[in-house]
C-alpha cells in the first residue's frame, strides 16, 4: 500500500532540515571565530541539539553515556544555579568541537574522490607477508592522519577483499583466520598511533582546547618519536605470530604498477597539510584549533579541484553532495565531541575543586600518582563506555585546577595521550574497535581484548614507565 503523499512530502521535509542543520552549525561555529555573538551562539546550540535529537538513531552506547551524563550535568548547572558566563563559555566549547569534526569530514569526502587515495591502498594491502604488517601499519597510520575513519574504512575494506582471491581462499581455514588477523591488527594498531601526535587527530585538539597553555610543540614532536617504538613493539608481535603458525607460500596479488605513486602523494598530501596549519598558526591571529578549522575545508577544496581538473564544477558538486549526505550519519560522533566540549567546562564549574585538592592531600597523591590516575581512569572509562575524548577532556581540564605541585600541563597532555592510544585498541565500546568489528565480521571483543590485549598492555607499561621517568627528571 502506498504511502500517503502529506507522509512522504513530510519525511522528504524532515531529511532536508536534518541536513541542514549541521552546515548551518559549522558556519556559524567559523563565524564565532572572528565575532562574537551570544544570539549565534545560542541559535547555533540549538541548531546542533535539534540536529542530534533526530539522529539518536545513530548513537551507539559511547555516545549514549556522554550524551546523557551532559543532560544530567546541565539539569544540575541549572539547580546550582551555575552563572551565565560559565554555561555561555560550556555552549561555545560545545559547538566549537561539533563544528571541528564535521569540517574534518570535508577532507573525507575531497579523499573519496582522489584516486590517489584508492591507489595507495592498492599498493598497501598488495605487499608480501614478510612486509605487510610495516606497510599496512604505516597505511593505516597515514590513512587515518588524512581522512581518519575513511581511511580505516577503506583498507580494512581492501584487506577483507584480499581474503576472497583464489590464494587466499586455497589456504587452511585456521591459516586464513590468522592472516585477517594479523592485516587488521597491523591497521588498527596504526590508526590508533595517531593519538600521540598528530595534529589533525582528536586527542590533540581535545589537548590544546582543554589545556589552553599548551602548545602543540609541547608533546606532539615526543609523541611523533615514541610512535616509531610502539610500531617496532606491534612489529615484534607480529613476528612472533608469523614465526609460531609458521609459513605456506601463496601467490600474492601484484599491485598495478605505478601505484606505489598513490602512497607518496598522500604523504605528501599529510605534510603540505601539517605545514600549512603551522603557518597559518603562526601568521595569524589564531589558536591551533581555530587555524585547522578555517583551512581543512579550504585545502578540501583544493584537493576536490586538482583530483577533478577535467571538470572541477562537477567534481565539487559531487563533494558536496558526499559532505550532505555523510552529515546525517555523523551525529553518534558529533554527539561525543559536543558532549566533551560541554562536560569539560561545566563540570569544573560544578566539582568543588578545592575540597578535592585536600582529599587527594589526605591521601597522599603527588604529581606522578596524579598523572598514573589519568592514564588509568581514561583506560577504565573507555571500558565503561565513555570516549576518550570526553574522559581526557574532563580528567585533562580537572587535574589542571587541581594545580598540584610537579603536575604541569605537559604531564597532563602526556598521560592523555597515552591512555589514550592504548585503549584505543583494546575496549570493545570504542568507536575504532566496533567499526573494525562491522567490517571484517568479527565481535568486537575477539579484536580488542583477545587479539590486541598484550599488545596494549605492553604499550600501556612502557609508556607509564617513559611517563615517570619524564617526570622524575623535570623534562615535563
Amino acid at each position: 500500500m502506498p504511502k500517503p503523499q502529506n507522509s512522504t512530502s513530510l519525511a522528504g521535509a524532515l531529511t532536508t532540515l536534518h541536513r541542514g542543520l549541521m552546515p548551518f552549525v559549522m558556519f556559524a561555529g567559523v563565524t564565532l571565530i572572528f565575532v562574537e555573538s551570544v544570539w549565534l551562539t545560542i541559535v547555533a546550540n540549538l541548531a546542533l541539539v535539534v540536529f542530534l535529537a533526530m539522529g539518536w538513531r545513530r548513537f551507539s552506547v559511547g555516545t549514549w553515556v556522554p550524551v546523557l551524563l551532559s543532560l544530567a550535568t546541565f539539569a544540575l548547572a541549572l539547580w546550582k544555579g551555575v552563572s551565565t558566563e560559565v554555561l555561555l563559555d560550556a555552549l561555545g566549547r560545545m559547538l566549537f568541537l561539533a563544528a571541528l569534526i564535521s569540517m574534518m569530514g570535508t577532507l573525507r569526502s575531497a579523499a573519496a574522490l582522489a584516486p590517489e587515495v584508492i591507489q595507495a591502498g592498492t599498493y598497501l594491502t598488495g605487499q608480501p607477508a614478510s612486509r605487510r604488517y610495516i606497510a599496512l601499519t604505516f597505511g593505516g597510520h597515514l590513512f587515518g592522519v588524512l581522512i581518519n575513519f575513511g581511511g580505516l574504512a577503506l583498507l580494512l575494506d581492501m584487506a577483507t577483499r584480499s581474503m576472497k582471491s583464489e590464494a587466499s581462499l586455497n589456504l587452511p581455514a585456521a591459516i586464513r583466520e590468522v592472516k585477517l588477523k594479523r592485516m587488521t591488527l597491523a591497521i588498527v594498531r596504526g590508526f590508533g598511533l595517531i593519538s600521540l601526535w598528530s595534529p589533525l587527530g582528536f586527542s590533540a585538539n581535545v589537548i590544546l582546547i582543554t589545556l589552553p597553555g599548551l602548545t602543540y610543540l609541547d608533546f606532539g614532536p615526543v609523541g611523533f618519536v615514541m610512535s616509531f617504538v610502539f610500531i617496532a613493539i606491534g612489529w615484534s608481535f607480529d613476528q612472533v605470530e608469523r614465526r609460531r603458525i609458521g609459513t605456506v607460500a601463496v601467490a600474492r596479488p601484484k599491485p598495478p604498477a605505478g601505484s606505489w605513486l598513490g602512497a607518496v602523494m598522500l604523504v605528501g598530501h599529510v605534510l603540505a597539510l601539517g605545514l600549512l596549519i603551522f603557518v597559518v598558526h603562526g601568521i595569524f591571529p589564531l589558536s591551533f584549533q581555530e587555524g585547522l578549522m578555517t583551512l581543512i575545508p579550504t585545502y578540501a577544496f583544493f584537493w576536490v579541484i586538482w583530483s577533478t581538473r577535467t571538470a572541477p564544477r562537477a567534481g565539487l558538486r559531487e563533494a558536496g553532495k558526499i559532505v550532505m549526505q555523510r552529515l546525517p550519519n555523523s551525529a553518534g560522533e558529533v554527539g561525543v565531541f559536543a558532549s566533551a566540549g560541554f562536560l569539560s567546562v561545566m563540570l569544573l564549574a560544578l566539582i568543588p575543586v578545592e575540597s578535592l585538592r585536600l582529599i587527594i592531600a589526605d591521601f597522599g597523591l603527588g604529581a606522578i600518582s596524579l598523572a598514573l590516575c589519568i592514564v588509568f581512569g581514561i583506560v577504565l572509562m573507555a571500558f565503561l563506555g565513555i570516549n576518550p575524548i570526553v574522559s581526557a577532556s574532563v580528567l585533562g581540564a580537572v587535574a589542571s585546577q587541581l594545580a598540584v605541585p610537579g603536575l604541569s600541563d605537559a604531564a597532563i597532555a602526556f598521560s592523555i595521550i597515552g591512555g589514550w592510544t592504548t585503549v584505543i585498541g583494546l575496549s570493545p565500546f570504542i568507536t575504532t574497535i566496533i567499526f573494525c568489528a562491522a567490517i571484517i565480521e568479527r565481535p568486537p571483543i575477539l579484536i580488542g581484548l583477545k587479539w590486541n590485549r598484550a599488545y596494549s598492555l605492553t604499550i600501556l607499561t612502557l609508556w607509564c614507565a617513559f611517563l615517570i621517568t619524564l617526570m622524575l627528571t623535570g623534562a615535563v
